[in-house]
């Protein structure tokens, strides 16, 4: 990649004058050029920079010499039965990453990735066993939205940094992408229609709260004892249940908002009646709901997929303990490998 090329979707609003202003002055051109170009890459999502019409040749031809229109290029585009999209992008580094667009009614969901494979390596979920190759830039997470609006041809209702990757080991970058993908000049997503899922570094939580409170955070939570979790979610050995509680607490209290604690269902795992009464426990004085994932195979993971019964019997038995909201998750892609945790960097020249 050409480090020198500056990557238009990543730029903050208040930084966009300022980056395109050596451009405009070398083509001797008016600042109010900028702005046509600002809503050319957000608002009307160009594909590249012929599309500009109203912008001028010589500046268009500037633009794709030392800009970077779209940094992502699509491999493949495979449609699940039921309607969810899963895309494969091509990184200019040339290795490769997914996100998914989830249709369901008038709601459209984009689940989008914040690194290329990820280190944290949880048992159940596929992208850890595909490795780990490298941080997305803000421009990379802010143009699947971008993209997946071009290809779908209608815009998000909501937003899921929970792709590939743990957004908050990619913090910064996570950042400015929320800043440019709220931002009303630019993708316009209101921020209470976005959400952070991760599985829990404490100081990041707290830093997210203060720096973005109308933005959902969803904790992956998966175990209520830290021999378990250290066993399923390694980053628990650094971060574990006392300090993770603690710091969704006082997200809780600092956004006003609820906490969405993520459980994937394991059976025999972490299912037990024991299970469902300490969850509920350990929940009871954060306002908070529990939204229950069956766990969904791939060919490397230990587990099972849980029956519907297994389920719905775990989740009678957690309300009898927990007064906040009990759902299940209903699974969809899975025949794409685009359901939660399937997302997997070892496709080779095919999807997942």
């Amino acid at each position: 990649m050409n480090a020198t090329k500056v990557e238009l979707p990543g730029i903050s609003f208040e930084n966009w004058r300022p980056a395109l202003a050596p451009i405009l002055e070398s083509t001797s051109q008016p600042g109010y050029r900028a702005t046509q170009v600002l809503e050319w890459v957000f608002q009307r999502q160009a594909a590249d920079f012929e599309s500009m019409n109203n912008v001028p040749r010589v500046l268009r031809e500037e633009l794709s010499e030392v800009t970077t229109l779209h940094p992502l290029t699509l491999d493949q585009d495979q449609v699940s039965s039921d309607g969810t999209r899963k895309f494969l992008w091509r990184r200019e580094q040339g290795d490769s990453i997914e996100s998914v667009m989830i249709p369901e009614g008038t709601r459209r969901t984009f689940c989008i990735s914040t690194q290329a494979g990820c280190p944290v390596r949880c048992t159940f979920c596929a992208t850890g066993y595909g490795g780990f190759t490298g941080q997305l830039s803000p421009a990379e997470i802010v143009d699947q939205v971008l993209q997946t609006t071009l290809e779908s041809e209608v815009p998000p209702t909501n937003l899921v940094f929970m792709g590939m990757g743990e957004p908050l080991l990619n913090f910064d970058a996570v950042l400015q992408s929320i800043a440019v993908l709220s931002h009303p000049k630019q993708v316009a997503l209101s921020p209470r229609r976005i959400t952070v899922s991760t599985v829990g570094i404490p100081s990041r939580i707290i830093e997210l709260a203060h720096a973005f409170p109308r933005v959902k955070l969803a904790l992956s939570l998966h175990a209520v004892r830290d021999d378990l979790r250290d066993e399923i979610i390694p980053l628990n050995q650094k971060h574990p249940l006392k300090e993770l509680l603690a710091a969704a607490a006082e997200h809780q209290r600092t956004t006003g908002k609820y906490v969405t604690f993520e459980y994937v269902v394991l059976p025999d795992v972490n299912d037990s009646p024991q299970d469902a009464r300490e969850l509920g426990r350990l929940l009871s004085d954060i306002p908070s709901r529990i939204n229950l994932i069956g766990f969904n195979p791939f060919p490397e993971a230990p587990y099972q997929r849980p029956k519907v019964q297994r389920l719905t019997d775990f989740r009678t038995a957690i309300q009898e303990h927990f007064e906040g909201p009990v759902t299940i998750r209903r699974s969809r892609g899975e025949d794409i490998q685009g359901a939660c945790g399937q997302l997997s960097l070892s496709h080779g020249n095919s999807s997942s």
